[in-house]
């Protein structure tokens, strides 16, 4: 446990004193702030505008995040030939993997708490109180990233930055994309393909389940059990990601 939060704190430093992350987040910041100025120009929609803007904001940056910082990780690591150095010490590949996800992660939540206090400031300043109801959308955010990171370790452990980058895109507008899937099945019963289609949807990540953007930004009732059901499927697809980035490394012969 010890040589994962190791793994775990130095890769947070390594990524938090990435430019490219900081570049991200002040633009996050910057689009936040800048919904305020539009949402002047129509004050029957200012709240929601922002409200909108912010939730968007972090759910994209926070992809950024993930594409242009975890896709890295490993890859680096390989390349830099820093791994081999981890991999002649008494240290699972598995630890590896489970500490640069975590160490992701903290860059992950740091941002994201950056992003939500932006945003709950701007909210106080044209609503003269914070809207608490906001909260349990940050944190499908967060989880939906936290999916999304897994996909990028995953990804560079066997491919290029590049083609990292396209599929851990490729696989968020998918994952977004993928209920149609099961919706076509449904409308078309008598396709020929359908079951090569609910494969693909069992496979694809649902991403849809972390979408409650709506709900809480115009106050809608959702059922009791959305979020942590979101929360449980996020930390079951990821833990199966990991597994797989591991299996990954422990087939490759760093030696």
């Amino acid at each position: 446990m010890k040589a994962i939060w190791v793994i775990a704190g130095n890769t947070f430093q390594e990524t938090i004193r990435d430019r490219v992350m900081y570049n991200i987040l002040f633009f996050a910041v910057f689009i936040i702030g800048i919904s305020l100025v539009i949402g002047s120009w129509s004050l029957n929609q200012q709240v929601k505008l922002v409200k909108d803007f912010g939730l968007a904001a972090m759910s994209i940056f926070g992809l950024l995040i993930a594409v242009f910082i975890g896709i890295r990780l490993i890859y680096q690591d390989i390349e830099r030939k820093t791994i081999y150095m981890l991999v002649t010490k008494p240290i699972h590949r598995w630890q590896i993997v489970l500490g640069k996800y975590a160490g992701l992660l903290l860059t992950v939540f740091a941002n994201i708490f950056v992003m939500t206090v932006s945003l709950l400031v701007v909210d106080l300043l044209i609503e003269h109180h914070v809207d608490l109801g906001l909260l349990p959308g940050i944190l499908l955010i967060l989880f939906e990233i936290m999916l999304v990171v897994a996909w990028a370790l995953f990804f560079s452990s066997f491919t290029s930055p590049m083609l990292s980058a396209v599929l851990t895109v490729l696989i968020f507008i998918a994952g977004h994309l993928s209920p149609g899937l099961k919706l076509f099945t449904q409308l078309h019963p008598e396709n020929a393909s359908n079951k090569i289609l609910l494969f693909i949807y069992a496979v694809l990540p649902n991403l849809e389940n972390f979408n409650i953007k709506t709900a809480v930004v115009e106050h809608l009732a959702l059922p009791p059990l959305t979020v942590p059901n979101a929360v449980l499927y996020g930390i079951a697809y990821s833990g199966i990601l990991l597994i797989a980035t591991s299996l990954i490394l422990e087939k490759r012969n760093f030696k």
